[in-house]
């Protein structure tokens, strides 16, 4: 009789354990055995909720997962971590041909990140990325996704041109690409890569002529509250991106770390003409410039703690590109420190109506410079020659805060036009602005307002660069994959099996090929 209730005990602890995993409010399913899937067989309709199971996985392509502006699909993990870890293509997690849907690793309360991608590959043909979203998909969300250990990019956010014209300029328009509270570090190259680089185009091979093909824009893009470290090449890049662009809250620490060509190592970089606003950001630590604003259209650059970069702290050049003229760079209440040239430098008679406005400029090697050609309101910057005299809070542990008793207190100027409400804390600046990023105040510092970031669990060795290769989705053979561990229900699985055996069940191995997967 003890048996027997030790029996069902176990069997009925099996069920429990494994609808657990299963009870995410899911209307699909992917399958941990699934490595591909396409959003029209599945039959998804927008607002759809697609789950995808937790546990080890070799790659996972996505295709075809539409929704509406009003009901996007949800595609989530369920039952604990989806982790894809890839070798031997260029891509972990490939999305294509999909539209108003929205990927999120939120599926599972205890863990931070529910989709965990690496792509090692590195070349010498094609290098990996960790989440490449192309083949014209549009109007999307991702969040709560850790990327590491690429050969190349971490986020690919673009579709390459096409030899019959479909992704080409004047073609096609990727719109509300939206990115946040997402994990990336050790990248072979940059952290995020949204857009082409410019407008200029380049050579493809069609019906085996070489041809010049242009890259389409994006209208709408949201980067925020992404940590991002230890990259390759370029933290962060967005380019041909000339309506609707917001980078902000982003903390970026370690770029340029296995770059050779030095011009692929900024923090941010903005050009291709695109019109962004980089707000309230915290960048440390590389080999060039932190902030990198070449050749782009309308740009605000404000409340951001710029930190340690060899050269220029923040840097802006319209290039020389007509696309850009009598454009507007701005840059107000920024903090820089210990930059390895100038704090900021700003070039280009094309565009005008330009502002450095109550900049704190601090322990940088040479003054901040405006070319003489430049048509600029320069304002209320105030430049110190050692830390000491900011009056940080703390230069050690990285909080450039303000001090009551800072000489950045109430010297800044109020200039007609070029002003900001609120600090990078969100706290109200007063009638006397205060220099550089933070307002001072003697409450506590709001929550999120620390200037530095902490990420997951997970750790990587870092990529060797390489190449970027567009995941078209295919399957090109072999697997490349890490052992797969024990899903989470994994413990409860084998302790009921304990007891089937202790029990003495003679069904032990149709239970074991059962619930063990």
């Amino acid at each position: 009789m003890l048996a027997r209730s030790l029996s069902l005990s176990a069997v009925a602890l099996l069920f429990s354990a494994h609808a657990a995993a299963q009870d995410c409010g899911c209307d699909h399913t992917i399958a941990l055995s699934q490595n591909s899937a396409k959003g029209t067989d599945l039959g998804v309709k927008p607002g759809d909720v697609v789950c995808v199971e937790a546990g080890a996985r070799p790659f996972l392509v996505l295709e075809e997962f539409v929704g509406s502006a009003s009901a996007p699909v949800v595609i989530k993990n369920c039952g604990g971590q989806v982790k894809i870890a890839n070798s031997d293509k260029g891509y972990g997690l490939a999305i294509n041909g999909s539209s108003f849907f929205h990927v999120t690793g939120t599926g599972d309360s205890s863990v931070k990140y529910g989709f965990d991608v690496s792509a090692s590959r590195t070349g010498p043909d094609y290098s990996g990325s960790g989440v490449p979203v192309g083949g014209l998909s549009t109007d999307y969300e991702l969040d709560h996704i850790e990327v590491h250990d690429t050969g190349f990019a971490g986020f690919i956010l673009k579709t390459e041109s096409r030899c019959d014209g479909s992704a080409n300029l004047g073609n096609f328009v990727q719109k509300n690409t939206h990115v946040h509270d997402t994990y990336v570090h050790d990248t072979g190259g940059e952290g995020f890569y949204v857009g082409s680089t410019g407008y200029g185009g380049r050579d493809f091979t069609c019906n085996g002529q070489t041809v010049k093909l242009y890259p389409h824009e994006h209208w709408g893009v949201s980067l925020h509250d992404n940590l991002i470290e230890d990259t390759g090449w370029d933290g962060l890049q967005v380019g041909v991106t000339p309506k609707d662009c917001k980078v902000f809250r982003n903390v970026i620490r370690g770029v340029g770390r296995t770059a050779t060509d030095m011009v692929q190592t900024r923090g941010i970089q903005i050009g291709g003409a695109s019109a962004c606003d980089v707000t309230d950001n915290y960048l440390e630590d590389g080999p060039t410039i932190g902030i990198f604003v070449l050749g782009a259209a309308n740009t605000l650059v404000q409340n951001n703690v710029v930190v340690d970069f060899a050269e220029d702290g923040i840097y802006g050049n319209d290039q020389q590109l007509d696309a850009v003229k009598d454009a507007h760079y701005v840059f107000l209440h920024n903090t820089v420190v210990r930059a390895g040239d100038t704090g900021l430098s700003l070039f280009g008679d094309l565009i005008a109506g330009n502002a450095v406005v109550n900049n704190l400029f601090v322990e940088n090697a040479k003054p901040y410079g405006i070319g003489g050609n430049v048509d600029a309101t320069d304002q209320g910057n105030l430049e110190l020659g050692k830390v000491s005299e900011a009056g940080f809070v703390s230069d050690a542990q990285r909080d450039y805060r303000l001090q009551e008793d800072s000489v950045a207190r109430d010297t800044g100027a109020v200039v007609s036009g070029f002003s900001t409400d609120v600090d990078r804390d969100g706290v109200k600046r007063d009638a006397k602005p205060d220099v550089g990023a933070y307002e001072y105040t003697d409450a506590p510092p709001p929550d999120g307002g620390a200037p530095t970031g902490t990420g997951g669990t997970s750790s990587g060795t870092g990529g060797a660069g390489g190449k970027n290769a567009a995941a078209d989705g295919s399957d090109d053979g072999g697997c490349g994959c890490r052992a797969a561990a024990p899903p989470a229900s994994g413990a409860l699985v084998f302790f009921a099996l304990a007891l089937l055996a202790a029990a003495g069940l003679r069904r032990r191995d149709l239970e074991l090929r059962r619930f063990r997967r």
